[in-house]
């Protein structure tokens, strides 16, 4: 059974995290098939949205497989140093994403599977979702963590989650600004598939030309920002036209990603 389930229908591509019995933790094969899938999106002109969600209902990724890790050390194997090796980094591999990329958090996100989500744009939640970066308790780095999260939430709050490595549950993961939306359990899916059915019908090449822009300018000065011209031109693009179009005429537009 492959660890990575992935559904395009609709101009969205969804990735199922698919390792319910160990609570969806990343081994070396779903890193694998997570980059793969990231490429994938990245590279097909029909995708023009990504959701990141599990199965199970438990977890959607409590990070690290610590089972096969310490296999491998009593082994006598090597521990991968992050961004030193040649395989691609998983979160890098989800970040750069250049189009809308929402994770779907149900359960425990909790170490490599909250940098896992931080790596998405969006993240929305059930709520019992519980969110943790524990590697001080485990002499773990988080490597992409103690870089993203400082850049996500205010740094102060960001900090005691890196030093302490308490769990965060959904309503103060949402009151930190960490989370978009906070849903019940028995309600998840189905707000789900509406927000990203409502987000579809958004211009694609705006939303990809937000992405770039936002994204590889995230530190440069302001001046610097605006003339940087990242990603796909919407101002000259067919949908510019025909969203000018449809609104004239009164009628919801046509997207042709173009």
């Amino acid at each position: 059974m492959t660890e990575l389930l992935v559904e395009k229908r609709d101009h969205a591509a969804w990735l199922t995290l698919n390792r319910p019995e160990r609570l969806n933790a990343l081994d070396a094969e779903l890193k694998r098939q997570l980059v793969a899938a990231a490429v994938d999106a990245t590279v097909d002109p029909d995708v023009w949205v990504v959701v990141l969600r599990a199965a199970g209902g438990k977890a959607f990724c409590v990070g690290a497989d610590l089972k096969a890790m310490r296999e491998r050390d009593g082994a006598g194997g090597r521990t991968a140093t992050p961004m030193i090796e040649v395989e691609r980094n998983v979160y890098e591999g989800v970040l750069e994403i250049p189009k809308p990329t929402i994770a779907v958090v149900d359960g425990y996100a909790l170490g490599g599977g909250c940098e896992l989500a931080m790596a998405c744009d969006l993240r929305v939640a059930s709520d019992d979702a519980v969110f943790g970066m524990p590697e001080s308790l485990r002499g773990m780095g988080a490597n992409f963590g103690s870089v993203l999260l400082p850049r996500l939430i205010p740094r102060a709050l960001a900090m005691e989650m890196l030093y302490f490595g308490d769990r965060v549950p959904a309503d103060r993961a949402l009151a930190m600004g960490l989370v978009n939306r906070v849903w019940p359990k028995a309600e998840l899916a189905k707000r789900v598939e509406e927000w990203v059915a409502e987000l579809l019908t958004r211009a694609p090449l705006t939303l990809r030309r937000y992405k770039e822009m936002a994204g590889k300018g995230w530190e440069m000065p302001v001046p610097a920002h605006l003339r940087l011209n990242a990603g796909p031109n919407p101002y000259t693009s067919e949908d510019r036209v025909e969203g000018a179009k449809a609104f004239a005429e009164k009628r919801p537009p046509r997207w042709q990603g173009r």
